[in-house]
């Protein structure tokens, strides 16, 4: 839908502050102001990872996908609080019903942030936008006893940098005319899809700073990365159109995957984190109120070569059990090379929305056609 306001778009984007943390704080408040870890205690299990950190236990250094056992070694009063994966799908469900109020159009992407377009609230005035913001974070504050961090731009990948630049609680606004002068001394990791493989690439022609790719020539940039190279230029100068889609049904898949501190070749050490990925995953795919039949598993080995395995089962169901019997599968396959692996994702797709009751493990196991694999 083309804006009311030609070159105004406004977008909003909403992070959660340390969600898992914050979500357990919330529920016992004795957690308030402590280190709170969320993973298994490792006096208790050695294998955990951690989910998540409150930014009280992040000054010591700890950070998810990191194990539990540096976590505790970094930060030896830290308290580990095992996840209510449950607790915190609906709790992100309560939010974006909140956040659905104050936008024109809303993207949830992820369980704990999302996009808002308020150009027409806004009337095309980040001042209005501004308040708009305040009026949400008041909202979140008082309705769910959370805080989230929120950017405001005239695009979605500006506003997704400018949610994470003065976190906790933090609001940042770059309007159309400082996009440039705001993104010049950031990172080029911090634009979305520049991992660690592409940021060397970037390294090698030169490029660290988002300033860099302001300056760099396009067609050469063109000749050197492909489209990607367009749209890099395009964040950096504020270029980028992608408009904020609000869901009219099942997208083709979700996804979610993390990056290890090191690269690990142990079953006992790479299982708990993506079983930790499956269930948070699951909580999503309830909340969105999809059902699915192909799990995917991602693996980045360490010389960063990526490999995915799917199955997928002959009929739709919403249940967590074939995600997690398949995605450990998947991943005791990928292992077997004893190859070590940086990264592991999950991805759920062939979703439907959810009409017909949920299905059972029994019933999904009973079906001898064999799995099929890619």
């Amino acid at each position: 839908m083309a804006s009311p306001f030609p070159g105004s778009r406004v977008i909003l984007h909403v992070d959660m502050d340390a969600f898992y943390a914050s979500v357990e704080i919330r529920e016992n408040p004795a957690l308030e102001g402590k280190p709170v870890v969320v993973g298994a205690d490792p006096r208790e299990h050695r294998r955990g990872v951690v989910l998540t950190a409150s930014y009280e236990a992040r000054r010591f250094g700890v950070r998810s996908a990191m194990s539990c056992v540096e976590a505790a070694r970094r930060c030896p009063e830290a308290v580990f609080v095992s996840p209510h994966f449950e607790l915190y799908g609906r709790v992100s469900g309560e939010i974006m019903d909140t956040l659905r109020t104050f936008a024109d159009r809303l993207q949830p992407s992820g369980i704990e942030e999302g996009y808002l377009d308020v150009t027409v609230r806004s009337g095309g005035n980040f001042s209005r936008a501004h308040e708009l913001a305040r009026e949400i974070k008041a909202a979140i504050r008082k309705q769910h006893r959370l805080s989230c961090s929120i950017g405001i731009a005239p695009t979605k990948a500006v506003a997704k940098i400018a949610s994470d630049f003065e976190k906790p609680d933090g609001l940042t606004v770059v309007a159309r005319d400082d996009v440039a002068a705001f993104l010049a001394p950031i990172s080029v990791r911090k634009i979305l899809g520049v991992g660690p493989k592409t940021a060397e690439r970037l390294k090698e022609l030169g490029l660290e700073m988002i300033e860099d790719l302001q300056r760099y020539n396009r067609q050469d940039l063109v000749e050197q990365l492909g489209a990607f190279g367009e749209y890099l230029q395009d964040v950096a100068m504020g270029r980028d159109a992608e408009e904020v889609i609000e869901p009219t049904g099942p997208p083709e898949s979700i996804s979610t995957e993390t990056t290890f501190e090191k690269d690990l070749d142990a079953y006992d050490e790479v299982w708990p984190e993506l079983e930790s990925l499956a269930k948070s995953l699951h909580e999503q795919l309830r909340h969105e109120k999809y059902a699915y039949r192909t799990v995917s598993l991602k693996a980045k080995y360490s010389n960063f070569e990526i490999h995915t395995r799917s199955k997928s089962l002959r009929i739709h169901t919403t249940d967590l059990e074939p995600i997690l019997i398949l995605s450990q599968t998947m991943l005791k396959e990928v292992l077997a090379s004893g190859r070590k692996v940086r990264l592991v994702g999950v991805r759920l797709s062939n979703l439907l929305e959810r009409a017909a009751p949920q299905t059972t493990l029994s019933k999904w196991t009973a079906v001898r056609e064999p799995l099929t694999e890619s």
